[in-house]
């Protein structure tokens, strides 16, 4: 198998492309925005005004539907940065229309468009951000660790939790792994422990994909990154993982 998570992380790489199309889409709006400081360009106030006045009731729409599944996935949220940057633009137009309508402002329209621009860079840098984490398989934003550890280690038996990694493989879909370390009572007996672990983080702490090892000790443990936590007694191991 190739794709052991399967294809999850195509929705990651979506939203890049989408982050990295805003990117293009505001180098464009400078280019048009310098085209447009100059002084022989015949600005139509109100096809302008017009025009801006059907986009923004348009992207309006569009932002409303997009908005309340935004936060769900980055791909939908980089649609919508999408519909926000036209919708931007939509302002701009209406605001720039009016102006060169009652004051004969020509140069309200490339102004307008760096502004808008400048914030449709802003969002994408935003975006491309979230994306970054994920591929750099950085721990989930609303997921504390220490707080985790703490939960784990209320738990009878168990001493403590080290060697401890969270990474999202998509957006709502997390993954955790963990070495926990338990007195001899709970390595008679480890499934009753196991399975209230994996309750723990998965349930409680909304992580999709739980590997949890079991052992009486850490101190032969070979992985390199540890957080503080007490320690137990020989090295015994046992695995599980849903």
């Amino acid at each position: 198998m190739e794709q052991t998570f399967g294809f999850h992380r195509t929705e990651i790489l979506a939203a890049m492309l989408n982050a990295l199309s805003l990117w293009f889409i505001a180098a464009l709006i400078f280019f048009e925005a310098s085209r447009r400081f100059d002084d022989t360009l015949d600005i139509d106030g109100g096809l302008m005004l017009g025009v801006g006045v059907a986009g923004l009731f348009v992207n309006m729409a569009a932002a409303w539907v997009l908005h309340r599944s935004a936060g769900e996935s980055l791909n939908v949220e980089g649609a919508f940065l999408h519909v926000i940057a036209d919708l931007l633009g939509s302002v701009a137009v209406v605001a720039a229309g009016v102006l060169v309508l009652s004051l004969g402002w020509d140069i309200a329209d490339p102004i307008f468009g760096i502004i808008i621009g400048v914030l449709v860079l802003a969002s994408s840098f935003r975006l491309l951000w979230k994306v970054v984490h994920v591929l750099m398989e950085g721990t989930p934003s609303h997921l504390d660790l220490h707080q985790l550890c703490q939960r784990l280690e209320e738990l009878d038996g168990v001493t403590g939790v080290h060697d401890i990694h969270a990474w999202s493989i998509t957006t709502g879909y997390d993954a955790l792994s963990a070495h926990v370390t338990a007195d001899a009572t709970v390595m008679q007996d480890p499934n009753p422990v196991l399975q209230r672990l994996r309750e723990i983080a998965s349930i409680e702490f909304g992580v999709g994909h739980v590997t949890i090892q079991l052992e009486d000790s850490m101190e032969n443990c070979g992985e390199d990154h540890h957080i503080e936590h007490p320690k137990g007694l020989t090295p015994n191991h046992r695995s599980d993982e849903s």
